[in-house]
């Protein structure tokens, strides 16, 4: 399209007269209010010995457990939708500690991820890892708050003590009342847990006869003892993990990729609620004057004056 030069000029003019209307309208019009669904969400974060193991990847490089939940966390918060809230929280022993109730995610990114990057195994309290009961503690924690969030519970399925088939805790609650997804962290390969000392220095790692290897009220029981003495080794526990996730009603996705992957899971799962929020169209109103700057002073080929 060829155009005489003045007509480029008034064009550009035109195009400066709307970028300007469009930068003013950014700074004075005012948010607009809408309603939206959001879901509230609690992050909890395994910090068991067995999340030290080096088995996950991060960009083609090889991390620990701990540190592959707590980058895939961040990952998620940051896609999540602006008027989300999500909370974060910490599992040891049998229990799970609520360290942030939940927040919106855009307002408190900040935040949420500096507590994030503060979480590893120095904060654990004991050294033991039953995740059936600390599941349990958590479902029971989140019941306290209002409104109520969907767990995400990051965890490898380490059980240490091992628990008997026979002896499985039992689920008290309301199947379903409270929604959630598992995350599984960790290879299927067996590899040995490393020892760490209450300041988190390596000390080498945990030998077979450290450990036990059986539930210790059955450990009488003549058909156990064949059993193979492998629980100072750790994978993710795959079957364990869909027991549970099966026994309290929430989704399971193992090692996944992606942040979408478990929103999806979410949406499918979380009770989302109706907040209303205030819009702001400025970030849309000042890339729309961007955009018709670049149009102007640096064109493409096919759009460029002859």
């Amino acid at each position: 399209m060829s155009l005489s030069h003045q007509s480029r000029m008034i064009l550009s003019a035109l195009t400066m007269i709307i970028v300007l209307l469009l930068l003013l309208a950014a700074l004075l019009l005012p948010k607009i209010e809408r309603n939206i669904k959001v879901m509230d969400i609690l992050f909890v974060v395994d910090i068991t010995q067995s999340m030290n193991v080096a088995d996950a990847t991060i960009d083609e490089q090889v991390v620990t457990r701990i540190e592959w939940a707590k980058h895939y966390t961040r990952e998620t918060l940051a896609a999540l939708p602006c008027g989300n809230h999500a909370g974060l929280a910490v599992f040891s022993e049998s229990r799970s500690l609520v360290l942030m109730n939940p927040v919106e995610v855009c307002d408190n990114y900040h935040d949420i991820s500096q507590m994030l990057s503060k979480v590893d195994g120095t904060m654990a309290w004991a050294q033991s890892s039953e995740v059936s009961k600390a599941v349990f503690t958590a479902i029971k924690a989140v019941d306290l708050i209002k409104p109520e969030p969907s767990i995400v519970f990051l965890t490898d399925g380490h059980e240490s003590p091992p628990i008997h088939d026979t002896l499985f805790p039992k689920f008290r609650g309301d199947l379903g009342k409270v929604t959630g997804v598992f995350v599984g962290v960790g290879g299927e390969d067996l590899l040995p847990i490393p020892k760490r000392d209450e300041k988190g220095n390596s000390i080498g790692f945990w030998g077979v006869n450290e450990v036990l290897h059986r539930d210790v009220y059955l450990s009488g029981r003549a058909d156990l003892d064949q059993r193979p003495r492998t629980e100072h080794l750790s994978s993710q526990k795959q079957s364990h993990l869909e027991t549970l996730a099966d026994m309290v009603g929430f989704d399971y996705v193992t090692s996944p990729e992606r942040a979408k992957t478990l929103i999806k899971a979410l949406a499918n799962t979380a009770k989302p609620r109706q907040q209303l929020v205030n819009y702001d169209l400025s970030p849309w109103l000042s890339a729309a004057a961007l955009f018709l700057l670049i149009l102007v002073y640096f064109p493409l080929q096919v759009l460029r004056w002859k």
